[in-house]
């Protein structure tokens, strides 16, 4: 009896929903263009988003149906388990310039992440749980199984439950587990962590004669907190980007490019940075199949994927390394591109640098050298592809790449998670900063000041800058912290069960008097 009232409650929140990017009227290879910066002779469009009649909540990967003119999405759909979709959006060409539709292909996933294409021709999808594959004959699902099925997560609790795969040469399957928690929860108590033997890499043996994968797995590499970012070079080079433990110091950790070698231990919880042991933290740095990263990255830019480009569409960044900073402080929100040398391992510098977005009222980036603690001699140096991402007022939203595909053509599709959006960069002439007015959303239904703001900015504003800049973009019920999800507003499921700040869970104080503040 509940269904039909169900569907009209997300048709009218389907509705409801307004696009986060303020397109120009000028046109990026046939899409409108969005006023972020980029690298010379690009531009960036969007593709796709809710004000084309979609209803995205959380994608997060994309795969190419070459030969057609059509993509898959996964949609975590949020962080409650099984709310997941995946998508699939159809257009008038392959210029993907005109959206056709968009039609959910599974529902009621787990948390669906990673998709890619195997050797096969089947489709691979990962879920918290598990992996499954499945081929497309006129936009219906044929020949659908789950080929692993015993990947470890919990609905409660599990901090970092994506799945995230890749296939080796021999075509074994390398898949992500990442850690149930931040740091193993360590302290002056308790200095001993039982997640380290698991948290890390699996690696499944590929039966050719089958087509299948033996149920039982080697564990790989450990000490990886979460590999979503990871890839295997045409050299057989295997690469994981690091997102490291979440420390309050805006400055620390930095976050890591792994080399990932069978047996290797890669410091979590016990070493961060190079060679730097937290306060609490046993010597892990010690440990005997320690392996130091290839090189840092800036703080707390959360890597969240990783691939080789290697088209001649764009000759500057070809053979190079590009990777997504996902993250919400002010050196996130960026791609960038690393030089590579035959192995496919970025070159690595004495002094590289970084550039961090100005926080208003200021209006000026600013660059920094690495210092990382623990010490480093070396590091790569980043170029970025997509700088001028950070939100301004008005004009763009805070970017938040995850996903990241080379189209056909050798253009590249990102996948935008918070904004929900599809977005291209293409070959064009590169926005420049120049004065424009836009409607800005206003603060409804969250009373934003006195004590619930001064916690929000103490506890959330070092990651979630917005709350300085523009607290609307966060606090609404639309798409922001006061939608509901499950009878409860996705603020007080994040306050309440302990998954932000990362810094742990407020006191109950403080938590009452930040739920008190909605309307």
């Amino acid at each position: 009896m509940l269904r039909p009232l169900f569907l009209l409650l997300l048709l009218v929140f389907s509705l409801s929903v307004r696009a986060a990017y303020f397109p120009l009227q000028s046109q990026c290879d046939g899409l409108k263009q969005l006023p972020v910066g980029t690298m010379t002779g690009s531009c960036l469009g969007l593709l796709a988003d809710n004000s084309m009649e979609i209803n995205f909540r959380k994608p997060r990967k994309a795969l190419e149906l070459k030969g057609t003119a059509q993509i898959l999405v996964t949609d975590m759909g949020g962080w409650s388990p099984y709310r997941g979709i995946l998508w699939l959006l159809s257009f008038e060409s392959t210029n993907y310039s005109k959206l056709l539709s968009a039609k959910p292909l599974l529902e009621r996933l787990n948390l669906p992440h990673d998709i890619k294409l195997g050797n096969d021709g089947f489709i691979y999808l990962g879920e918290a749980h598990q992996i499954q594959r499945f081929k497309l004959s006129k936009s219906h699902i044929t020949e659908q199984q789950t080929i692993i099925n015993d990947l470890p997560f919990t609905a409660e609790g599990y901090r970092h439950p994506l799945t995230n795969f890749v296939f080796l040469k021999n075509n074994d399957l390398l898949i992500n587990v990442g850690s149930a928690s931040d740091n193993c929860d360590l302290s002056s108590k308790k200095s001993e962590c039982k997640e380290a033997s698991w948290v890390g890499l699996r690696r499944y043996h590929y039966n050719k004669a089958t087509n299948l994968w033996s149920p039982e797995f080697d564990q790989f590499a450990t000490g990886l907190r979460n590999s979503i970012a990871l890839t295997v070079h045409d050299s057989g080079t295997i690469l994981q980007a690091e997102n490291s433990s979440d420390l309050k110091d805006a400055d620390e950790p930095y976050e890591e490019i792994n080399i990932v070698k069978e047996g290797g231990f890669y410091g979590w919880p016990y070493c961060l940075n190079r060679r730097f042991n937290p306060e609490f933290r046993e010597d892990g740095c010690s440990h005997p199949n320690y392996q130091e990263p290839w090189s840092l990255m800036p703080p707390h830019t959360a890597p969240l994927d990783m691939i080789y480009y290697n088209s001649d569409y764009f000759p500057a960044l070809k053979g190079q390394l590009l990777i997504s900073w996902h993250g919400y402080r002010v050196v996130g929100n960026r791609l960038v591109s690393y030089k590579v040398d035959e192995q496919g391992l970025p070159l690595l510098t004495e002094k590289p640098t970084f550039n961090r977005d100005p926080i208003p009222p200021a209006t000026q980036f600013t660059q920094h050298e690495f210092n990382p603690k623990g010490g480093s001699s070396s590091d790569a140096q980043h170029q970025e592809v997509i700088s001028h991402w950070n939100h301004v007022k008005g004009l763009r939203p805070e970017g938040a790449p995850v996903g990241l595909l080379q189209l056909s053509d050798g253009s590249l599709l990102i996948v935008d998670d918070k904004n929900k959006a599809l977005l291209r960069l293409a070959k064009g002439e590169a926005y420049k900063s120049r004065s424009e007015k836009h409607e800005v959303r206003k603060i409804s239904g969250f009373n934003y000041s006195g004590q619930s703001k001064e916690l929000l900015l103490q506890q959330c504003s070092a990651c979630h800058t917005e709350l300085v800049s523009a607290p609307g973009v966060l606090l609404n019920p639309e798409n922001g912290w006061l939608r509901k999800e499950n009878g409860i507003t996705v603020l007080e499921r994040q306050l309440t069960f302990g998954v932000m700040p990362p810094t742990g869970k407020l006191k109950e104080e403080g938590i009452s008097i930040i739920l008190k503040a909605v309307k």
